[in-house]
């Protein structure tokens, strides 16, 4: 590639959805600057693609036309006492106010791509929940809030969208821990199913992000979600389906509650989301239903 394409600076850059993207940007001819917060001897830099382990100060020049931000620590990494808690918290607030500075002291950044979750919702019965719907009450809730709040404060020096970001599905990621117990024929949906579950095929999430990158799609908060959330009942039943397995054994939730705490709640609770944004601005979706989805994921080799 040219080492005159665009710079990117992304944050969690290593991570499932951070290495598809890194591989989709370079495709496309963009540089990549990666932030990890550990530069192991494994991330060897090239022509297209560099690693970082700091941000530089604000008032030295940062030569990015774009950054996407999807740093932040897993939420399922530990129980959530509230020492957790202020680590989930610092891990993404912290990091984006140092963006916001540095964007604001280089007005050669245009653009800045914040991830956020679908859990801005919090859990709800509603049908179909589009960009408009008013952010829930939960700990998740208001931690995606906070977050999305802290992204736009650099909107008075360049671009901010915030991409609220589904289950993303592919080979790695959240469908590898949930694949074992399916593949035994002991999988089935938790609880009584009903939750809704907004899913996104990686390779629809990496075009959303590109297609944001490129401004085909001008709108400030985007649903990064596939158009046909399904409930948690029928996403076991097509999992199932796919692996040719039995999917009928409910996981209790009270059992999920001893093993994870106040983070199951995540998985017992759930919304039904629509990516309306993304529709209205005509982008189309490779991967628009679960069952096209699972079967695209499952037909890879592992």
């Amino acid at each position: 590639m040219s080492d005159s394409g665009p710079q990117i600076l992304l944050t969690g850059g290593t991570g499932f959805v951070g290495s598809h993207l890194t591989s989709a940007l370079i495709d496309q001819g963009y540089r990549v600057t990666i932030l990890t917060r550990k530069k192991r001897k494994k991330y060897k830099d090239s022509e297209a693609l560099r690693y970082i382990e700091a941000l530089p100060p604000p008032d030295q020049p940062w030569p990015f036309e774009a950054i996407i931000n999807l740093a932040g620590e897993n939420l399922f990494a530990r129980r959530w006492t509230d020492k957790q808690k202020q680590r989930l918290r610092e891990s993404r607030l912290q990091l984006t106010n140092q963006l916001v500075d540095g964007i604001r002291a280089n007005s050669n950044i245009k653009r800045l791509l914040s991830a956020s979750a679908i859990g801005y919702y919090g859990a709800s019965d509603s049908p179909a929940l589009n960009e408009s719907a008013p952010p829930g009450e939960d700990f998740a809730a208001h931690l995606c809030r906070d977050w999305e709040a802290c992204a736009r404060q650099a909107e008075d020096a360049t671009t901010v969208q915030c991409l609220r970001i589904g289950v993303v599905l592919g080979r790695g990621g959240a469908l590898n821990n949930l694949l074992p117990p399916f593949q035994l024929g002991l999988g089935g949906p938790i609880g009584f199913g009903k939750q809704g579950f907004s899913w996104i095929h990686i390779d629809d999430l990496v075009a959303l992000f590109l297609a944001c990158l490129r401004g085909e799609i001008k709108a400030e908060v985007i649903n990064a979600t596939a158009p046909q959330p399904v409930s948690n009942r029928d996403f076991a039943k097509a999992l199932g389906r796919t692996l040719h397995r039995p999917a009928i054994i409910p996981m209790p939730p009270l059992a999920l509650r001893l093993i994870l705490g106040e983070v199951s709640a995540l998985l017992t609770t759930g919304q039904f989301v629509i990516p309306e944004a993304a529709l209205q601005e005509d982008f189309q979706f490779r991967f628009p239903t679960i069952d096209d989805a699972l079967s695209e994921i499952l037909a890879q080799p592992e």
